[in-house]
Parts: structure tokens; sequence; C-alpha cells
């Protein structure tokens, strides 16, 4: 069964994402490497969605993975792909996004 937790950055609480972090999860920035370098947050992997669709071999299925991004239907785009390789505790923050 597969978890998928939709959170803006008030309802995934800081708390419970740093025990998810605590406990083995992991800290994924879908952004552009541009926004990423801009306000990443500390211990995050960017692995922005074209990557994504390659690099998510790097991240392990059995911990929980946060999603950081800007973008609601990308996140979602995100959660979607991993769900499909087997992840099973997806969730997602909201980031404010990058001004140039």
């Amino acid at each position: 069964m597969h978890t998928l937790q939709l959170a803006s950055r008030d309802s995934l609480s800081a708390e419970f994402a740093r025990s998810l972090l605590a406990h083995g999860g992991q800290l994924v920035d879908i952004r552009s490497p541009d926004d990423f370098r801009h306000g990443a947050l500390p211990g995050a992997l960017n692995l922005p969605m074209d990557a994504l669709c390659y690099d998510y071999k790097y991240l392990d299925r059995n911990e929980p993975v946060i999603l950081c991004g800007n973008h609601g239907v990308a996140c979602v785009r995100a959660a979607r792909l991993l769900a499909g390789q087997g992840f099973g505790r997806i969730y997602f923050l909201m980031l404010p996004q990058h001004v140039h």
C-alpha cells in the first residue's frame, strides 16, 4: 500500500518532518538547480523532475521521501513517479518560488 500525503509547509509540521528525517527519511528538492542554489533546505538532495525519472535509483524505496517543490502539480507528478517505482511513503512540502 502506498501512502501519499500531500502537505503544505503548514500541514507537514516541522516536528513530523524532523522525525521522518531522523528515522531515515530522504529530503528531495525537485526544483531547478538555480532555485535549489538560492534556497535549499539543509540536507536536501536536488533531483529536478527531468533527473528524477532516472536518478530515483539513488533513493531508498523503504524509507520515507519528502519532496520539496514550488509547484503542486510538479510535486504530484514526482510523487506518482516514485509511487510507480515502489516507494511507499511519500510526502511533500511546498516551498516559496525563487524570484529572479
